[in-house]
């Protein structure tokens, strides 16, 4: 298969790598670091080389290249490219448009508030009760969600919020639980879930099979996944590709959605390129086609998975138990007081 990655990110990389491994593959980017670089210009320069070098897969992980319209112009030209359209994708790119989609398709969320400008935010804290959770909107800013527990604290964030650039802010009310990841595979009109991760302050994260017991795991994808991927598909917007779901649930073990993503995020993409026997250039392009799910079975391995961040480096460590997790963990010469933070908050 010829297949061209785009996306310099952390997970482009690693499906570069992963696709190299297999020696039917003849595998092109444009990440700075890998064999088979390629410099272009503009979306047509991309259509162009994917149709002189008879490309049969192009896998799309930069948000910020699918809202320039790269699917759209790779599939007018009969060439399969696994991504989202820019219509479906507004989910992920748009934090208010995902709150406001989830709130009409009455999707379990923490109450938020939009503000289109600093005194809106601000008027909106004299009516409501703190500690509050505020994001900026666009995913292409680096700011991270920032917990305000007063209101001095908060007219701070939001004032650098909108000196930065962003034209709206997300207020939403904070609720305290695990944080859990989602990860679904969708054609466009059904769903399949993948796996489901912990994720602790960004520099951890769990993959456990059995870290969500069936009960709940059917209620989220009967009560939220389906009824994003159907409401979707009916505003003929359908979502093709890879979608992660961010859930926070707290004490009563109801899960709030949070918010989407576009493809796997830096610490869940190794379980999914470790943690599974199968060739993910053929899942990707049986997608695209609609057979996926009559085709493959997409089972992860009976294996405890973790991954941690040091110093911008992401170690990825896998157990056939918990305990061994913890002992790999000691050989990383990993501070073990955070894990046990990590534990804790996930009640493992």
């Amino acid at each position: 298969m010829r297949i061209l990655i785009l996306g310099n990110n952390y997970s482009a990389k690693k499906f570069f790598d992963l696709f190299k491994k297999n020696k039917e593959n003849i595998v092109f980017s444009n990440i700075l670091t890998c064999d088979n670089y390629i410099d272009f210009d503009d979306t047509n320069d991309i259509a162009d080389f994917c149709e002189a070098n008879e490309i049969n897969l192009v896998l799309i992980t930069d948000i910020d290249l699918i809202n320039e319209g790269i699917q759209e112009a790779i599939s007018s030209i009969n060439i399969s490219a696994f991504a989202p359209s820019i219509d479906a994708i507004a989910i992920c790119s748009s934090k208010s448009y995902a709150k406001k989609f989830m709130h009409k398709n009455k999707i379990l969320t923490p109450k938020f508030f939009v503000a289109e400008k600093p005194q809106m935010a601000i008027d909106y804290f004299k009516t409501t009760n703190f500690p509050q959770t505020i994001k900026p909107d666009n995913c292409t800013y680096q700011e991270c969600p920032q917990f305000c527990e007063t209101q001095i604290n908060a007219q701070k964030v939001i004032n650098d919020l909108f000196a930065n650039g962003n034209k709206r802010i997300i207020l939403e009310d904070y609720i305290e639980g695990k944080n859990i990841s989602f990860w679904v595979l969708s054609n466009g009109y059904s769903a399949k879930i993948i796996g489901t991760s912990a994720k602790y302050q960004n520099n951890i994260a769990l993959f456990d099979p059995d870290f969500i017991n069936k009960e709940l795991k059917e209620k989220i994808y009967n009560e939220t996944i389906m009824p994003t991927i159907t409401s979707l598909s009916s505003q003929d917007e359908e979502y093709i590709g890879i979608l992660g779901f961010d859930f926070i649930l707290d004490k009563n073990n109801e899960a709030y959605l949070l918010g989407y993503n576009h493809f796997f995020d830096d610490l869940n993409v190794d379980f999914y390129l470790k943690g599974f026997d199968i060739d993910w250039a053929q899942i990707f392009d049986s997608t695209l086609i609609g057979d996926v799910f009559q085709k493959f079975e997409i089972e992860p391995k009976n294996e405890y998975m973790l991954t941690i961040r040091q110093n911008e480096k992401i170690h990825f460590i896998s157990a056939k138990t918990k305990n061994n997790l913890e002992k790999y963990l000691q050989e990383l010469d990993f501070d073990l007081n955070e894990y046990q933070e990590a534990k804790k908050i996930w009640k493992y």
